[in-house]
């Protein structure tokens, strides 16, 4: 049975009204969400994310794309940025963190936004949780899009793109890897949704957007009246 959730925003911060929304559940983006999402290459984090993006109307922010835009006015980050675009090295933890405050201190992003490949260090991690708490924005959630190691060889082999060489799908799995592992000891689990990307992509988008939902409503909801049914 769909719910019909009643939603408002007051002041930036999430509040229940009596003003109707579309028959559906969603996920409650007033207060400033912020979620994060990883996955390895080719589980489709790109796509899910846009949609995702789409839907609540919040900025999706790719780190790899800000470096490739080189959307920073700093010469030292900009050197740093291009270093690293052309030897497939990670960026360094305060050329990412620059590249990431200009884009976060925009405008568009004052009620959330989705991330995608930031953090993936103790230190990145540590200024978004400063950025967070200094904007009033809540706790970050994190959303893991799984496949097997084998499968995302088999997937990426089978576009035939230049750059999906054997030895640049294992550097990128390595990478991914990396990440993964560092979100899993920064966040707790409890803020964190798991989704098998092997799935069609409208069931990764569904239940990627229920495990926020129930998140959400034992997290930010909790105490609350219910949504009416």
């Amino acid at each position: 049975m769909m719910r019909r959730n009643w939603i408002s925003f007051v002041a930036g911060a999430l509040a229940l009204s009596a003003l109707p929304v579309a028959a559906q559940k969603m996920v409650p983006t007033g207060g400033g969400q912020v979620v994060i999402i990883t996955g390895p290459p080719g589980s489709g984090k790109s796509l899910q994310a846009g949609k995702l993006g789409k839907k609540y109307k919040v900025p999706v922010i790719s780190l790899s794309k800000l470096v490739q835009d080189g959307t920073n006015n700093h010469e030292k980050v900009a050197g740093a940025a291009a270093a690293a675009l052309a030897s497939g090295e990670m960026l360094a933890d305060d050329a990412a963190i620059q590249l990431l405050s200009a884009r976060i201190n925009q405008p568009d992003a004052g009620r959330g936004f989705i991330l995608d490949g930031y953090p993936i260090s103790e230190a990145q991690a540590r200024y978004l949780d400063q950025f967070v708490i200094n904007n009033k924005l809540q706790t970050p959630k994190v959303v893991v899009l799984e496949a097997a190691d084998d499968v995302t060889r088999a997937r990426l082999l089978k576009r035939k793109r230049a750059d999906d060489s054997a030895e640049n799908i294992d550097r990128r799995l390595k990478e991914y890897h990396h990440e993964e592992a560092f979100l899993n000891s920064w966040y707790k689990p409890a803020n964190t949704v798991r989704v098998d990307a092997t799935l069609p992509p409208e069931q990764v988008f569904a239940r990627m957007e229920e495990g926020l939902i129930e998140i959400f409503r034992k997290k930010e909801f909790k105490g609350r009246a219910p949504a009416a049914k």
